[in-house]
């Protein structure tokens, strides 16, 4: 029976995370460890875990080390490090895992000896309204995944996939310690880069929980957008080259339309510091060199109308 690793990381989620805990141990598969590492949260989280690890041993509390820097992505790596399963299942301190989440993603990469890694579909449920907002994600499979999972066409977050461990030591597969936003779109991109060849699970396997604590919230903060940036210019170096010609097109109005929200939001410094990425974006486009010019100056004008006057975003819009 293969062993699973679970590595949740937390910070005051005292309150939350015991229903994360119950689902974990109501799995059909029981062969698993989960380890929780502590974010060193100012809360009872300790006393709740332990309770948990008392009553069974396969539940383990764990703190980041102080070398260590804050964050979820840290917790992550800590816990990778600690673990002993020869499958991976990162997963959140507020989520839910339906009773069959390991059993059935351990049989599909069974079947699927090739694949890295197993994706199954997701459930949110919305806590404050308690209303059950049906799939995460319309599809989690394209003909071309690296490039729709970069162009949000396809979408799973860090708790859908069951990782083969083998595949993450072997291509040295961590979290950035530095992000403070996008960590998992750039986890996944970077897998996915490396082999998209992973087997799905159409059916529901966990609820994602929808609440005003998420981390996701207030993504305009300067520390997440320092991170966006960062991500979007991995993917615009590492992937855009390789993209079709409409998947280009798309990524530089993904791009366009960032820097305009980021000048509306007053957000000048970081809007400049995309547009680099929006010229090296639009060198990639199918168009005339006469579109392509035009389109640089209309961003550098929006970026001077902003500074000098407070407004201006009309001046330019997505190339279609």
């Amino acid at each position: 029976m293969s062993l699973v690793s679970i590595i949740i990381p937390t910070y005051n989620r005292a309150h939350l995370i015991t229903e994360t805990l119950d689902s974990i141990k109501s799995q059909t598969h029981t062969y698993w460890e989960c380890i929780i590492v502590d974010d060193n949260s100012t809360d009872n989280t300790k006393e709740v875990i332990e309770n948990y690890s008392k009553n069974d041993a396969r539940f383990i509390y764990a703190k980041r080390p102080q070398h260590m820097p804050k964050g979820a992505n840290a917790c992550r790596n800590y816990g990778f490090q600690l673990s002993k399963g020869d499958f991976i299942n990162w997963f959140d301190s507020d989520d839910i895992m339906h009773e069959n989440k390991l059993s059935v993603q351990l049989k599909s990469l069974e079947f699927n000896t090739e694949s890295p890694y197993s994706i199954c579909q997701s459930n949110w449920f919305d806590k404050e309204s308690n209303k059950d907002l049906g799939l995460r994600s319309r599809t989690i499979d394209s003909k071309n995944r690296l490039e729709d999972y970069c162009l949000y066409n396809i979408v799973w977050l860090t708790t859908a996939p069951l990782w083969r461990k083998g595949f993450l030591e072997k291509y040295n597969l961590k979290f950035d310690e530095e992000l403070h936003q996008s960590q998992e779109y750039d986890f996944h991109t970077k897998a996915l880069y490396i082999s998209d060849k992973y087997t799905i699970v159409k059916e529901p396997l966990l609820t994602l929980i929808k609440h005003n604590e998420a981390i996701s919230n207030n993504i305009f903060q300067d520390f997440k957008i320092e991170s966006n940036l960062k991500v979007k210019g991995n993917v615009t170096k590492d992937y855009l080259p390789n993209f079709t010609a409409s998947g280009k097109l798309k990524w530089l109005e993904i791009l366009t339309l960032y820097y305009k929200e980021l000048l509306i939001r007053g957000k000048k410094e970081y809007a400049k510091k995309s547009i680099p990425l929006i010229f090296r974006s639009v060198e990639e486009v199918e168009i005339s060199f006469i579109s392509r010019l035009s389109f640089k100056l209309k961003i550098i004008l929006t970026y001077m109308s902003f500074v000098f006057f407070g407004k201006g975003y009309k001046l330019v819009k997505p190339l279609t």
